[in-house]
């Protein structure tokens, strides 16, 4: 059984100055520990991103059609023109001499003189789709402005300046998208470190039947939603995941991009690439799409169309 102990009147001031001084020292036990608990470092830290700045260039405001010139040999005009008259024979003839790149012809327009191609390259590189090798997207007007956006990055920042191009490369009797992102790689940008990479990732989409010299004809395959706007579509998607990739690989420790386990020797079903080389590194490959880093070009990505049973693609809808 506990004994309860008295304390007499005279012991109350000495009983209660032991349980202030009981009081103030454990409070500051607990004050010190509180303290060193806030002072010492954490067991693991957040590692800063190391991933570069993505600075995209607006793509031209209008897709336009490019001739290459095939002249006809002198022999061969002759006789057109004695067999269909020279009126007739003039217009053929300077049609297949001609070089340089026009509007579309009215019948192939829509109200997007871009084909969509800004939207959908927007929507390519959405962020929150997916999780990209870059910590930062900033779109710039021009070029001038995307070098004012890298003046305005913090010292010693990695960046990806990127520009689009986009172009109907025609071919008399049809025509093929050729869409184009060329990629400079600043690294420790504004530093006496600073290094350049540059290199041109280049999309080529299935050859589509028209003729420029007819466009009347043709004007189904152009309409708005058809199968033109889904190559400008699937070209944009395609760009970015290329991007992303290649992106990616320069990032590593030892970036190269014709390091790969396959070469195009391995390929089943083989794109047409005249430039392209059996032991040319193959980056990535899809039904109907392969991505190739040709050897014959320095810095170059080709990402190309495989023809697969005569299909016609709808390069909207790959991917």
């Amino acid at each position: 059984m506990i004994r309860l102990m008295r304390t007499s009147r005279a012991d109350w001031p000495r009983c209660l100055a032991r349980v202030a001084i009981s009081f103030v020292l454990t409070a500051a036990l607990a004050l010190a520990a509180g303290a060193a608990e806030i002072s010492s470092p954490p067991v693991a830290t957040l590692s800063p991103d190391q991933r570069p700045t993505l600075v995209i260039v607006d793509a031209p405001a209008e897709l336009m059609i490019m001739h290459h010139a095939h002249p006809l040999p002198p022999g061969k005009a002759e006789e057109l023109a004695l067999k269909l008259g020279i009126f007739t024979a003039g217009p053929i003839i300077r049609r297949y001499a001609r070089e340089g790149t026009d509007p579309l012809p009215h019948a192939w327009r829509t109200d997007e003189p871009d084909r969509g191609f800004a939207a959908a390259l927007a929507g390519a590189l959405d962020r929150t789709q997916a999780n990209w090798p870059w910590r930062d997207l900033r779109i710039a007007g021009s070029d001038t402005e995307a070098n004012d956006v890298l003046a305005g990055l913090m010292a010693g920042e990695d960046v990806v300046l990127v520009t689009f191009q986009y172009v109907l490369e025609d071919q008399l009797h049809t025509v093929q998208l050729n869409a184009r992102a060329h990629v400079k790689f600043v690294r420790a940008a504004g530093t006496p470190r600073e290094s350049r990479t540059q290199f041109t990732i280049e999309h080529l989409s299935h050859t589509l039947d028209a003729d420029w010299g007819h466009p009347s004809k043709y004007a189904a395959e152009f309409r708005l939603g058809g199968v033109l706007d889904q190559m400008v579509d699937g070209a944009a998607l395609d760009l970015s995941r290329a991007l992303a990739v290649t992106v990616a690989r320069m990032t590593t420790a030892a970036p190269d991009l014709h390091v790969a386990g396959r070469h195009f020797a391995d390929l089943l079903e083989k794109p047409k690439c005249p430039q392209c080389r059996p032991n040319d590194a193959v980056l990535h490959e899809e039904p109907g799409r392969v991505w190739v880093a040709p050897s014959s070009l320095a810095g170059t990505v080709l990402s190309l169309p495989v023809e697969t049973g005569g299909q016609m693609a709808s390069e909207g809808t790959q991917g």
